[in-house]
């Protein structure tokens, strides 16, 4: 595989779980953000190392909140 065959998705940053693991976080879209964790349960070799997850992104506290649409207003 070559570099020309890859289609970059995120940077992803390091940073630690509460219970002090690695973890890495990065921007997906601009509401969803994704998350790698190492696998805490696995049991066999064949479980993966590291599970994605994707979450909600967080909102920053110097961007207004978006007007919510309500249908008929």
């Amino acid at each position: 595989m070559t570099d020309s065959n890859l289609i970059r998705i995120t940077g992803l940053w390091r940073g630690q779980t509460k219970a002090g693991e690695t973890m890495l976080s990065g921007n997906f879209t601009p509401s969803s953000k994704l998350i790698i964790l190492p696998n805490s349960r696995k049991q066999k070799d064949s479980d993966p190392d590291y599970i994605a997850f994707m979450a909600p992104a967080e909102k920053k506290a110097d961007q207004p909140e978006k007007p919510k649409f309500i249908p008929g207003l």
